[in-house]
């Protein structure tokens, strides 16, 4: 069993981001922690993201995300080399003790959210396919409880007990910070609580990095040749099912066209075969995933004309997977 990805801060010699920087450039993207490119003297990069201010609001889960950050790169690199950056300091921001940063390698490329429609398609079927072997990898990566690991209270012995808690917590956000949702917070948790024999099929818990949309794989190479560049951001990871990693990888769309990832997953050794209950399990993660997606606006600052017109795009994504959870009976 892999250690815990929230053992302690991942220290190493320099570079630090307190000395040898030659310039600082903010990096756009992100809208949980700040991130900036660090050129230090000598001409090495790295990226430094720093969590937000400890009185700003956040969600419950968003508690020590950089030290999951860190943990999940340590743990996978022997298995993924450069494909992750490693993990160079994590520390607190000076004079604020609560508030911390941590300094990683910058890895080539672009995020393919940007150069996808320039990839040729064959190029884009490779990236796939590698991006399919290295999540397979992540996939043998195991941990000693379900959830959470930045958030004792959001974790749990149990899959179906570690996933009602963290979307039990989610609800409560929506109500603390004002989100009026599509429906009575009572549905959602009902919802979980009739499909909580689906989840009991979990009994492993698989390390999920959960945030990988477009934005967050990296694309290297010429158009007509790419090749997967990297992953990165992985704070929102989670020990879970690894069913759950399909919700973002294909975030408003459907993973079973995106053959060239499940060729890539199969070959490394992952399992993954559409069964109804499967396919019942990843909308239930949908559900949760439009929820996080419905509910943090409120915590981000975002203006309320900006917020409800992505909330208006996820209503009827939620609809749609609310109802696919519930296509067959629960038992």
């Amino acid at each position: 069993m892999a250690p815990h990805p929230d053992d302690g801060p991942h220290d190493r010699p320099a570079p630090h981001p307190d000395v040898s920087v030659h310039s600082r450039t903010p990096m756009a993207g992100g809208t949980y922690n700040t991130v900036h490119l660090l050129t230090h003297t000598g001409g090495t990069e790295t990226v430094l993201k720093t969590e937000p201010p400890a009185e700003r609001p956040r969600l419950t889960y968003e508690h020590r995300l950089l030290h999951t950050e860190a943990r999940v790169y340590a743990l996978a690199r022997p298995l993924l080399g450069g494909l992750v950056p490693e993990p160079l300091h994590l520390d607190p921001v000076p004079g604020e003790p609560d508030r911390h940063r941590l300094l990683v390698t910058r890895l080539p490329g672009a995020p393919m959210e940007g150069v996808r429609a320039g990839l040729a398609p064959g190029g884009v079927a490779a990236v796939r396919r590698a991006l399919g072997r290295a999540v397979a990898a992540l996939h043998t990566l195991t941990g000693p409880a379900f959830g959470y690991p930045g958030r004792p209270a959001l974790t749990a012995a149990t899959w179906p007990d570690a996933f009602a808690a963290m979307a039990g917590a989610l609800l409560d956000d929506a109500g603390r910070h004002g989100v009026a949702l599509p429906w009575d917070p009572d549905r959602v948790r009902g919802l979980v609580r009739d499909h909580r024999h689906l989840l009991a099929a979990v009994r492993t818990p698989v390390l999920v990095h959960f945030d990988l949309w477009d934005g967050n794989i990296l694309v290297d190479g010429a158009p007509e040749a790419p090749v997967l560049g990297g992953i990165i951001d992985a704070e929102r990871a989670f020990w879970g099912d690894p069913v759950a990693e399909l919700a973002s990888l294909a975030l408003f769309g459907d993973i079973r066209e995106d053959a060239a990832f499940a060729q890539g997953y199969r070959e490394a050794g992952g399992e993954l075969e559409f069964t109804p209950d499967l396919l019942r399990r990843l909308a239930l993660y949908r559900v949760y995933l439009y929820l996080v997606m419905y509910v943090e606006p409120a915590t981000r600052g975002v203006p309320d004309e900006e917020a409800g017109r992505l909330r208006a795009y996820l209503r009827p994504h939620l609809e749609e997977a609310f109802a696919r959870v519930s296509q067959a009976p629960a038992g």
